[in-house]
C-alpha cells in the first residue's frame, strides 16, 4: 500500500476514534439536560413573603416598646403551639380587637351572697366556677342566668380556710386558689355543701409582688400568677407573670415574665395600669389581663409583648376583678359590687371580626 494510503486510514481511524468519545461525553452530560429552569420558582411559588408581616402587624409598636422579657427557656416554642384555630374562624386568629367593648351583649347580676366575687374559671360544658374574696368558697354559677348551682368550701383540721383570695383555675381535672400572697391552694371539686381537703403550697412570690390573678396555660402545663403592685422599689412600674409548673410543683426557673406597666397606662389616658385579673385565650393563646381600677382590659403573648389595650364602659364596669372565656369563645367578665350587687358581662366575638 502507498504512503497516502496509509496516511488515510490514520485520519479516518483517528475521526472514528474523535467521534465515539464525543458521543460518549454527549450522552453523560444529557442526564442534566431535562431540568426545567422553573421548577425551583413554582416549588417557592407557596411561601407567602407577606406572612411574617402580617403575624406581626397587630403588634403596636407604641405598646410594646421598652418592654422586658426574661422568659424562661422551656417556653421558647409556646408561640407556635398556641395558633390554634376556632371552629368557623376563616382561619383568622382571635384578638381583643375581635371582641366589641362598647356594650356587653348580656349582662346579669349576680345574688347578694356573691357581692365580693373575685376570680372566674369556666369548666367544660361553661360550667363558670367564682371564689369568694376572703374565705375558701367556691361557687358553681349557671352561665344562663347568673343564680347559684351549689357551693363547696375548702378546710381541715383546722376548719374553713381563710386567706386573701384573689385567684381561680382549673387544670387536670384540679382545681386552684391563689392568695395576694402567691399561696397556692390545689384541691378537687365538691358536691354542694360540702367541705374538701387541700395541699398548699409557698411560691414566696409576695415578697416581691401582690398577686391578684391566676389562669392555667395548658401549652406549658404552667399555672399563671399576675400581680398587681409591686413590694419594693426595685420592681416599681413593673408588672409581673410568674409561671409556676404542675409537674415540679416549684416557679419555672427564670420563667418571670417583667412588663412596664406605663406604655399599657398610656393608651387608655392613666397613669398606672394594675392587673385584677388573667385568663388564656383558647384559641391564640394569649393572655387577657383585667384591671380594676384603670376599667381596662389587655392582651399580651406569652413572651411578655402587649399587643393590644382597650378601656371598658365606666357603667358596666365597677370592678372588674375576674375574666374567663365560654366554649364559644365569649368574653366573661366579673365585677366585685362595691357596695352593690356584683355582675357578669358577656361579650361574644364581634361579627366579622
Amino acid at each position: 500500500m502507498s504512503a497516502s494510503g496509509n496516511t488515510g486510514n490514520r485520519l479516518l481511524a483517528g475521526f472514528l476514534c474523535f467521534s465515539v468519545v464525543f458521543f460518549a461525553v454527549a450522552l453523560l452530560t444529557g442526564n442534566d439536560a431535562p431540568v426545567d429552569p422553573d421548577v425551583e420558582a413554582r416549588e417557592d411559588a407557596s411561601v407567602d413573603p407577606d406572612v411574617e408581616a402580617r403575624e406581626d402587624a397587630s403588634v403596636d409598636p407604641d405598646v410594646s416598646a421598652g418592654v422586658e422579657v426574661p422568659v424562661a427557656s422551656a417556653s421558647a416554642s409556646v408561640a407556635a403551639r398556641g395558633d390554634g384555630l376556632a371552629p368557623g374562624s376563616r382561619g383568622d386568629r382571635l384578638a381583643l380587637g375581635s371582641y366589641s367593648l362598647d356594650e356587653p351583649a348580656r349582662h346579669l347580676k349576680l345574688p347578694n351572697r356573691l357581692r365580693e366575687v373575685s376570680g372566674l374559671a369556666m369548666l367544660a360544658e361553661n360550667r363558670l366556677l367564682a371564689h369568694d374574696d376572703e374565705k375558701g368558697t367556691v361557687v358553681e354559677i349557671d352561665y344562663r342566668d347568673g343564680s347559684v348551682v351549689k357551693d363547696f368550701k375548702l378546710g381541715g383540721p383546722r376548719g374553713r380556710v381563710a386567706d386573701d383570695f384573689e385567684g381561680i383555675a382549673a387544670a387536670d381535672g384540679r382545681l386552684y386558689l391563689v392568695s395576694s400572697s402567691g399561696r397556692l391552694y390545689e384541691f378537687g371539686e365538691g358536691a354542694d355543701g360540702t367541705t374538701v381537703s387541700y395541699t398548699r403550697y409557698e411560691t414566696g412570690v409576695g415578697r416581691f409582688h401582690e398577686i391578684e390573678g391566676l389562669a392555667y396555660d395548658p401549652d406549658q402545663r404552667v399555672l399563671l400568677l399576675v400581680s398587681k403592685n409591686p413590694r419594693n422599689k426595685e420592681q416599681e412600674g413593673l408588672i409581673a407573670i410568674y409561671r409556676w409548673s404542675l409537674d415540679t410543683r416549684r416557679l419555672v426557673e427564670d420563667g418571670r415574665i417583667l412588663i412596664e406597666a406605663t406604655p399599657l397606662a398610656r393608651r387608655i389616658d392613666r397613669k398606672k395600669f394594675q392587673p385584677s385579673g388573667i385568663e388564656r385565650h383558647p384559641v391564640s393563646g394569649n393572655y387577657f389581663v383585667v384591671a380594676a381600677r384603670q376599667r381596662a382590659v389587655a392582651e399580651i403573648n406569652p413572651q411578655g409583648t402587649v399587643l393590644a389595650v382597650s378601656a371598658l364602659k365606666a357603667g358596666r364596669h365597677r370592678q372588674a376583678e375576674g375574666i374567663s372565656f365560654a366554649s364559644d369563645h365569649t368574653m366573661v367578665i366579673a365585677d366585685e359590687g362595691a357596695g352593690k350587687r356584683a355582675t357578669l358581662s358577656f361579650y361574644p366575638v364581634a361579627k366579622g371580626r
